[in-house]
């Protein structure tokens, strides 16, 4: 993996830790207000758009567009699907403690999640690509 690469790697762990912390501490203050459906709706929805924004601007210091917005989008709930099948892998089979498999989960999803918000951040050209030069074109 290049220098770039790894940097790029660690930012994006970084961000995942301190959006973990922004979703745990806007989850705890909404359980004062409301009830705690409405509050982890709120609390995830918050930290999802926080680390997009963040992932985009500094992880991977790309521009944020829609298209970036709907790839992380999916991104984020196909990393959700697989996080938590490696859950229930962690508990039911592997007799994990149920208190101990979310995080264990989250560092085990931890590659899969970078490749796929990589994907999400890939900046892509809209332009046609132009047509090679012939050798008759050139003549």
């Amino acid at each position: 993996m290049s220098r770039e690469r790894v940097a790029v790697l660690g930012r994006f762990v970084l961000v995942n830790v301190l959006n973990t912390g922004l979703y745990w501490g806007l989850y705890l203050l909404l359980l004062l207000v409301t009830p705690y459906l409405v509050a982890n709706t709120v609390a995830l929805v918050v930290a999802v758009l926080a680390a997009y924004v963040a992932n985009a601007r500094w992880a991977f210091a790309v521009a944020p567009s829609r298209g970036s917005l709907l790839r992380y989008l999916v991104a984020n709930g196909t990393t959700i699907l697989v996080r938590t099948a490696v859950v229930w892998l962690l508990v039911t089979p592997l007799s994990l403690p149920e208190q101990l498999a979310p995080p264990v989960a989250v560092a085990v999803t931890m590659p899969v999640a970078f490749v796929l918000t990589a994907w999400a951040m890939a900046e892509r050209s809209t332009r046609p690509k132009p047509a090679p030069a012939t050798a008759a074109a050139a003549a």
